[in-house]
């Protein structure tokens, strides 16, 4: 049977409004200071035990040992970052909340038209919402899933506008100038020089920054976006803050930097951070308050710019340092001024770094010396900086406070990238045109990837925009596609038994033992290549609906198909073949149940008692644990239980 567009969603919605039942025999006493719900993404409970060993996470450690803890906490599926967010924040599962990727075809438009995960309202209400519905004072920071533009935003909101433009390096080319400016910089006779440089703003104009020198011997450098102000005086290698008035915004802005050429000491670049929008939500003067204290919402990091060589590893690190403080700053400052019952705030450095840099398995590209220390080193930063964010929450924790510290996930070491869509195109399914696009007119399948899963969506007459599959071939369809990747097979010989010659790599990198600090020999290729070549199923899960794990799935916004990959393997939303080397050394979205993938869960509070949470806990049971904790009924919606109910 075809999945038909129905109402499931909006009678989710309506009745999350409505409807509570304690999921407890017995209402608990309610807290009288802040619950913080703290997200690092990425952060996997493995991981955090192997930075812990190595005296990187200190502050986690101490939280640690005065906090409970989980030891089998398990994420959904798929263990991607917005459905576990959305999972996390209200209880249910994809099903429920529509959040079934990061991103995800929108049913009844074209072939290839998606949504973000992260800008969807949640079909279930979040429990910043419930709550304040039911008159607790909420508030959100950098939270995904929690865009007050949203139907279901917190009594107070500060959440990313998206990014307005990209980050670029300008070289500067100056030209003599003679007007006002000069005369405000009281030049006297020294030359003054003006370089321009144009911003392509996102529907916005676009916007000039104007740069002047003087031409002496110590010249000076100003900054401003008004030609008729000389601007801010500014020093070459400091970090400038330069502000945009933009109407759809509560906020926008972005960094500069001066810099010399590193070709040429005498040349002057501008490296230009990238261009963000804030949305400040609030009663009252909040907006301005946090503009006034804050400024515009910066950019969590600069990853593109440090890759193509524009800036360098210390001032990547400074970006990514200044946005972790920022995200503190502002919750703690709602914290100490709104005095809000419920706060829920979100660090992204792990999982940025995690992303582009996890080199620890002889399969993936790069697998080599230099390159493996290089890369974990910059890992090591990234943990380093989370604890360091950890060590300010605990020690602003007040007696009468609790703090929940949660990850969404962890990451996998990935080698290959396959591409659905290619096997789709291969198997004569999905069909382009000249440019290249796909042609909706003659595709009956489509892939839309995120992280190491994919939704496959039949292009069904009737449901879809310009759908072609008619309703009685659409069983036949789908068979095509589960044939597809079911039979879909690859042969490696490095994936196989990774413990051979991954294992003393690993016992290097993470043992605090002093016989393992001498210089480490990797496997030779004559090792690797001696490894028996095994055939290996990449697409390692094909569920339709008729299948039990994709009940947790099933919703409007799901594939008719769900893949989920093998360790090591990734889904390349746009790649051109279907099976190569990856360019994305980590990532998520598999079987939430593989140790790599566990997350991280620490609560502590009076009414939490300490100690090891051994049970089974899974992301579901997040957000009635905090309904308890506030003394609330528990919607009818949520699907999992209280934590500490049993302690």
């Amino acid at each position: 049977m075809f999945k038909p567009i129905s109402m499931f969603i909006m009678i989710s919605i309506l009745c999350s409004m409505t409807i509570t039942t304690n999921h407890s025999s017995s209402k608990a006493t309610e807290t009288t200071g802040t619950i913080s719900v703290v997200s690092f993404d990425g952060l996997g409970y493995e991981d955090a035990q192997r930075y812990i060993g190595k005296g990187i996470m200190p502050n986690l450690e101490k939280f640690q040992q005065q906090a409970a803890y989980a030891t089998d906490f398990v994420t959904i599926t798929p263990s991607l970052t917005a459905p576990s967010h959305a999972a996390m924040s209200t209880g249910a599962g994809p099903s429920k909340t529509g959040i079934v990727s990061n991103h995800f075809h929108s049913l009844g438009e074209k072939v290839k038209d998606d949504q973000s995960g992260f800008a969807q309202t949640l079909g279930a209400t979040p429990i910043w919402k419930e709550a304040r519905n039911q008159g607790k004072i909420t508030a959100t920071v950098s939270f995904p899933d929690s865009n007050p533009e949203n139907a279901s935003a917190a009594t107070y909101a500060v959440y990313s506008g998206g990014t307005l433009a990209d980050s670029k390096l300008h070289n500067l080319k100056f030209s003599v100038v003679d007007d006002e400016r000069v005369e405000q910089i009281n030049a006297g006779s020294v030359k003054v020089e003006e370089a321009v440089i144009s911003l392509d703003i996102k529907k916005s104009p676009a916007k000039q920054l104007y740069i002047l020198r003087t031409d002496g011997k110590e010249p000076k450098y100003y900054i401003s976006m008004d030609r008729k102000d000389m601007g801010e005086e500014v020093s070459p290698n400091n970090w400038i803050a330069v502000a945009l008035n933009l109407h759809n915004f509560d906020s926008a802005g972005f960094y500069v930097k001066l810099k010399r050429s590193p070709e040429n000491n005498e040349e002057l670049q501008l490296f230009q951070g990238t261009v963000m929008g804030g949305l400040y939500r609030g009663p009252g003067k909040f907006a301005e308050e946090i503009q006034s204290e804050f400024g515009f919402y910066p950019a969590a990091d600069e990853i593109e710019a440090f890759k193509n060589g524009d800036i360098t590893r210390e001032e990547y690190e400074q970006v990514g340092e200044r946005f972790s403080n920022w995200v503190t700053d502002v919750s703690f400052y709602i914290k100490e001024n709104y005095r809000p019952d419920l706060l829920f705030y979100y660090y992204s450095v792990v999982d940025n770094e995690l992303h582009e840099f996890l080199l620890r398995e002889p399969a993936q590209p790069g697998y080599q010396l230099a390159n493996v220390l290089e890369k974990e080193e910059y890992v090591s930063w990234a943990f380093g900086q989370a604890d360091r964010a950890i060590g300010r929450i605990k020690n602003n924790q007040n007696p009468d406070d609790h703090v929940l510290i949660v990850s969404d996930h962890g990451l996998e070491p990935i080698h290959t990238r396959l591409s659905p869509n290619k096997e789709l195109e291969k198997a004569g399914l999905l069909v382009k045109d000249q440019e290249g696009n796909i042609d909706a007119s003659k595709t009956k399948a489509y892939a839309e990837a995120s992280g190491t899963i994919a939704h496959v969506y039949v292009n069904l007459k009737g449901r879809e925009k310009k759908g072609i599959v008619k309703e009685e071939e659409y069983e036949q369809v789908k068979k095509e596609i589960v044939s597809i990747f079911k039979d879909k097979t690859v042969f490696t010989a490095l994936s196989q038994n990774p413990k051979k010659v991954a294992h003393p790599i690993l016992r290097w990198l993470t043992s605090k033992n002093e016989k393992f600090n001498k210089v480490y020999m990797y496997p030779s290729l004559s090792v690797l290549s001696s490894e028996k070549q095994s055939e290996v199923y990449p697409y390692e899960t094909v569920w339709t609906e008729d299948q039990e794990g994709y009940a947790a799935l099933n919703n409007n916004n799901s594939g008719d198909v769900f893949l989920s990959a093998a360790p090591g393997f990734i889904m390349g939303k746009d790649a051109k073949i279907a099976v190569e080397p990856t360019q994305e050394l980590g990532s998520h979205g598999g079987n939430p149940e593989r140790s790599t993938l566990r997350p991280i869960l620490y609560a502590s509070g009076p009414m939490i008692p300490p100690g090891e949470m051994s049970e089974r806990i899974t992301m579901t049971d997040i957000a009635p644990s905090v309904y308890e904790l506030l003394g609330l009924g528990v919607p009818d919606f949520v699907e999992g239980k209280i934590i500490w109910s049993g302690r």
